[in-house]
């Protein structure tokens, strides 16, 4: 096997698989990076650590086809450290010895075979969905956040993902707050019927009206680590095809196939693939959570409350990270307090609709959402002192996030 790479487009590449290498290595090669060509102008490199897998596609010169699997932290760390050059990789097919090589730098490196690396990938399921990657990543990384940190193998350490009738949700909750988002995809269509979509723009008719002969639908609870993992790749991979020849030129987005087969869940685009092992379970009847009356609404400028926020909790104490909220006509006024240590104020302008109100929050789970949300204005919906408080963006009835107050000693 011989192929070249441009150093940075390598870097980039061993950086996106780098996070499904294992840590903790009862199999010498979970440890390991695969490296296959794909054909004479592609290289493909994947690891997985049995429950999570991770493959990245680039641009390469393949002199002679063929794969290895080479250790992955210390391939990184090479590459890394390499300069800005074409760095060249050669493989002895009978002793594995790798040799890398870019500008005067020359490394050798020992590698396992490729047979040996695992097939944890299922095959394609024709039963497949296709949305926006950018509905897809907005609705993680607005709902991953409320998922447990505390216990990843339980239902709560997912993100619950629903596709039916058209219409994808997201939800996430570790039990003190829930996350929301909920999305029309009119470009859905199921994978299999690609070929309905080629015959309808022949005809001059939009993909997004293409007929599905039955109902589909898709519910999967995704580790959540799987999903931020996935973020990430949604925008490397972004960043790779937002030249206009690669881009969409009607959506302005690329697209992810999105499909569960044997117990797990894959994502595809153009130039990466994560397959993630779907956690069992049923999970909670989280819409029955959300109040249907709102007796306080309270709007803010995003930017505003973030800051706030953020000095107050300075000297929010460090176990319980309390802070207080006191609405009371046009000003919220918020406050932190330290036995021994000492007290913070702020104050932030808002809108506000209803009576005197006393609220005392984790601080955390409020900025988590908060930092998170790209919007210019936030309003706080609450019925009581002790009542669920929904978060939500003004103007996007399509995301809500709820936290639970705190009883305040």
């Amino acid at each position: 096997m011989h192929f070249a790479v441009q150093k940075d487009v390598l870097v980039r590449a061993l950086k996106d698989v780098n996070s499904a290498v294992a840590t903790r290595v009862v199999q010498p090669i979970l440890g390991n990076i695969l490296i296959d060509s794909v054909d004479e102008t592609t290289i493909k490199f994947q690891a997985t650590d049995l429950d999570l897998s991770i493959e990245s596609k680039v641009n390469a010169v393949v002199y002679t086809q063929g794969s290895i699997t080479l250790p992955g932290k210390k391939l990184v760390e090479i590459v890394s450290k390499l300069p800005n050059e074409l760095v060249s990789f050669q493989v002895n097919k009978e002793t594995l010895e790798t040799s890398i090589q870019c500008h005067r730098s020359k490394f050798s490196l020992t590698g396992l075979p490729a047979a040996d690396f695992p097939k944890v990938s299922p095959g394609r399921s024709s039963d497949a969905f296709l949305m926006p990657s950018d509905v897809l990543k907005k609705a993680i990384a607005q709902t991953s956040v409320a998922a447990a940190s505390y216990d990843v193998s339980s239902i709560l350490g997912g993100v619950y993902m629903v596709i039916n009738d058209g219409v994808f949700e997201c939800a996430a909750t570790d039990g003190s707050r829930l996350a929301h988002r909920r999305e029309a995809l009119g470009m859905m269509v199921p994978q299999a019927s690609r070929h309905l979509e080629k015959e309808t723009e022949k005809e001059g008719k939009s993909k997004a009206t293409t007929t599905l002969e039955k109902p589909h639908s898709l519910k999967a609870i995704v580790p959540a680590r799987a999903c931020s993992e996935l973020v990430r790749l949604l925008e490397s991979s972004e960043s790779l095809t937002k030249s206009p020849t690669k881009q969409d030129s009607k959506s302005g987005s690329s697209e992810v196939r999105l499909s569960v087969s044997q117990g797990q869940i894959t994502f595809e685009t153009e130039t990466h693939y994560l397959s993630s092992r779907l956690i069992a379970g049923e999970y909670p009847k989280y819409q029955e959570l959300f109040p249907t009356e709102c007796k306080y609404l309270a709007k803010f400028k995003r930017d505003e409350i973030v800051t706030a926020i953020e000095r107050v909790a300075i000297m929010s104490d460090e176990r319980l990270h309390l802070i207080k909220m006191h609405f009371e006509k046009d000003n919220l006024q918020i406050t932190a307090n330290t036995p021994d240590v000492g007290t913070a104020q702020e104050e932030v302008p808002m809108q506000f609709e209803g009576q005197v109100l006393d609220v005392a929050v984790n601080v955390r789970y409020v900025a988590d959402v908060l930092q998170r949300l790209a919007c210019d204005e936030v309003q706080l919906e609450m019925t009581g002192s002790l009542k669920p408080i929904v978060i939500k963006v003004v103007g996007d009835d399509n995301y809500r996030y709820l936290v639970m107050p705190v009883q305040p000693k």
